[in-house]
């Protein structure tokens, strides 16, 4: 009988917890053929998977039931926030009841295969939460740790008075939406096309072609000192151009009597675009800006009655003062603004910036990274821009590049007490994304942002008193996450101080409204990394919940379809790190339903996004695991090839340290299911994408050779189905061969 089988991993840090490995014959799914027929066809291929994959087809109703032990991670791995996502929350997430203690909690119902289709909507009740219990870790801390981590547990902060965490209170029940709806582009479109006036454009035309067409001007002087040329043109009072250099750069029309700006928009066809109102000194409209066409319609003070028409060149600022405007509520077309107004003045300053702020959001960040460094060239000097930029380095993983920009900013002379605590908080945020984290640095870095913001919180300056305490909330968070991901003692009573007092900044916010609910967002978020960084101090429901409620608080206030999805990423991203710290509690009940559900956050949330290499990986982790679960649970390998659809092209490229034998052995793993369904070309193209990858990894020692023989096996048994012996046998001979000469990493 023909036999495929797949390799073993050995670096998998998100199954650690998958224990207890079951054997399992995943046959074809195939149709059976007639009973005629069955004695002439050929035996069915038997398939086995390895066992860190065959971990994952355990029921997810099935609790492990392991005592958790005592997370000691170490500083050299970290805890990923979506690759450790094998395990899911007791009781799932769509049934979000508080009856009884969360580990009791009843069996929430499977959610669709397909994740356009994972509804999380729920009803949740009230909460009746105890305080997590916080465990001290057995193992001795590492030697240099402990003090600074018994500092950061107590360190002052005379501002943020410390108080015991309170109980987590849920609002009145409420139905939880689901994620955004994918949608094929959601960029808006900006129709230009500059206005002109009986064949007049400005910025274009000049002195001797307007003269030739309307005939001599009467030349008129105003004010200001500037002057230009009027004409007597019906049904008008007046038309008036102003010249640049002999280049029409103005055309003002000056109507017979008033006409509501209504009205003369539709005569103009201009009426279905949208303006920007100009506001004198006083703050009174005196003008209505149409930027696409250069058209300003000029109104007497207070009013909407029109007195004159202006128009100029398509001008940068015009669609700045729109963005402005419109950027809270739609951010989409201040993107669209915004580009055009670069496109028309690169040296734009504040478009530049605005136009980062807004790509930074959306995860555009190659966009946003061309935008920072125009920005820093218009202005090498500007603070803002550079710590920006710096951030923008850091979500594309260039931890060394975004170092010494912060580090470039902290040197110099002078800078004022806010950016000395902004550099500070980044660098601890810098710290824990490298690939060998120095937690104990980190927390150093978190400490002196507190120490350096906290006087700030009674600045006379609301927004500086507003700065102070964001930069407060992250390093508080931040000091959580480098704690529970270090080698620390007493992590169980340590972290959840860091989180109350998180709380406590949070409640103390004299921001309301939307900017609430984001700094609950943030807080839940960094709650949820804390937990999957330590299996001590947080337990992860509670804040699964009030995640939901603050993103469920918010859809409801927001219609802006990309600032919904940024908001879906948050929540995905969210409940990524909640199935990383039920891993770690040994809890895999509800994996599948769970794992989808956080699947259709993420991929709303990412329909817009330029995805990070690290995101890509770990978007694809998510999407292998809910496959294999497809494949293993219910023997539906059709399903499970729509989600390794998904897979291939996230996996594709640079698949960063340590990664790529992991993420060959599971290429391999699944070419067995699109085997299954006759999709045999994409079988052997994604098996041999496989074995390169597990090729590199083997050659850089960081994957036993044996593994081979078990990639090099499968494709022999397809080529031999497929009738090329040849290429059969070679493999086999390399399958031996691979057998033969492996040896046992150290």
């Amino acid at each position: 009988m023909a036999m495929l089988r797949s390799s073993r991993a050995l670096d998998s840090r998100f199954l650690i917890a998958c224990v207890g490995a079951i054997a399992l014959s995943v046959c074809a799914t195939a149709a059976e053929p007639p009973a005629a027929e069955k004695t002439a066809a050929p035996p069915r291929t038997l398939m086995r998977l390895p066992t860190w994959i065959e971990s994952l087809g355990e029921r997810s109703a099935r609790k492990s039931q392991q005592p958790v032990q005592p997370a000691q991670e170490s500083a050299q791995e970290p805890a990923s926030a979506v690759s450790q996502i094998a395990a899911t929350l007791t009781g799932g997430w769509k049934e979000l009841t508080d009856d009884q203690n969360h580990s009791d909690v009843e069996q929430a119902s499977g959610v669709d295969a397909d994740p356009a289709a994972a509804k999380p909507a729920t009803t949740t009740k009230p909460a009746k939460t105890t305080k997590p219990t916080a465990a001290v870790a057995d193992a001795p801390a590492v030697a240099a740790e402990p003090a600074v981590a018994e500092r950061a547990a107590v360190a002052e902060e005379p501002a943020v008075a410390e108080k015991p965490a309170s109980p987590v209170k849920l609002r009145p029940t409420t139905s939880i939406a689901p994620p955004v709806a994918a949608s094929p582009s959601e960029a808006p479109a900006l129709a230009i096309d500059p206005a002109s006036f009986r064949g007049v454009y400005p910025g274009k035309t000049t002195r001797d072609e307007i003269e030739s067409a309307w005939g001599g001007g009467e030349a008129f002087t105003r004010e200001d000192g500037t002057g230009g040329l009027f004409w007597k043109i019906e049904p008008f009072e007046r038309v008036e151009v102003m010249l640049d250099d002999d280049i029409v750069d103005s055309i003002r029309i000056k109507l017979v009597e008033p006409v509501p700006v209504k009205q003369l928009a539709e005569q103009l066809e201009i009426a279905d675009l949208r303006t920007v109102s100009i506001l004198d000194e006083q703050g009174v409209s005196i003008g209505e800006v149409f930027p696409e066409r250069g058209v300003v319609i000029s109104v007497k003070p207070g009013t909407q009655s029109a007195v004159a028409v202006l128009l100029e060149p398509l001008d940068a600022e015009a669609f700045v003062l729109r963005a402005d405007g419109e950027i809270d509520e739609s951010s989409g077309h201040a993107v669209a603004d915004l580009q055009c107004a670069v496109q028309i003045d690169p040296k734009h300053a504040r478009a530049q910036r605005l136009l980062l702020v807004l790509l930074s959001e959306q995860g555009c960040w190659l966009d946003a990274l061309a935008v920072a460094e125009a920005a820093e060239r218009i202005d090498p000097d500007d603070v803002w821009t550079r710590l920006k930029h710096a951030s923008v380095l850091l979500a594309l993983g260039r931890t060394d590049a975004a170092r010494a920009k912060v580090e470039g900013v902290k040197a110099q002379e002078n800078i004022p007490p806010l950016v000395t605590a902004q550099t500070a908080r980044m660098l601890g945020r810098i710290e824990l994304e490298e690939q060998s984290p120095d937690h104990q640095k980190s927390v150093s870095h978190f400490e002196e942002a507190i120490r350096t913001a906290t006087p700030l919180l009674t600045s006379a300056s609301a927004s500086i008193q507003g700065a102070a305490r964001d930069v407060l909330l992250d390093a508080h968070l931040g000091t959580a996450l480098a704690i529970a991901r270090g080698t620390w003692q007493q992590k169980g009573r340590v972290i959840p101080k860091w989180i109350s007092r998180s709380e406590t900044l949070v409640s103390e916010s004299k921001k309301t409204g939307r900017e609430r609910e984001q700094l609950e967002m943030q807080l839940c978020r960094g709650a949820l990394a804390a937990a999957a960084g330590s299996a001590e101090g947080v337990e992860p429901l509670p804040w699964v919940k009030r995640l939901l409620e603050a993103r469920e608080k918010l859809g409801a206030d927001i219609e802006d379809l990309a600032r919904r999805r940024q908001i879906d990423w948050e929540v995905g991203r969210g409940l990524a790190d909640a199935l990383a710290a039920s891993l770690l509690r040994n809890d895999a009940s509800d994996m599948l339903d769970n794992a989808t559900l956080t699947a259709a956050y993420l991929e709303s949330g990412s329909a817009q996004r330029q995805l990070s290499a690290v995101e890509r990986r770990e978007m694809g982790d998510l999407l292998f695991r809910i496959g294999i679960l497809h494949s293993l649970q219910k023997g539906d390998h059709a399903t499970a090839v729509t989600w390794f659809d998904k897979v291939v092209p996230l996996w594709d490229g640079d698949q960063g340290p340590d990664e790529a034998g992991r993420i060959g052995e599971s290429l391999v793993s699944m070419a067995i299911s699109y085997w299954q369904v006759n999709r045999r070309a994409d079988a052997l193209k994604i098996s041999r994408q496989g074995v390169e990858l597990m090729v590199e990894a083997v050659d850089r020692k960081e994957l036993d050779e044996r593994s081979l023989a078990v990639a090099y096996g499968n494709l022999s048994t397809m080529h031999a189905e497929e009738g090329d012996d040849e290429q059969s046998k070679n493999y086999a001979e390399m399958a031996s061969r691979a057998e033969a000469t492996g040896t046992t990493l150290r």
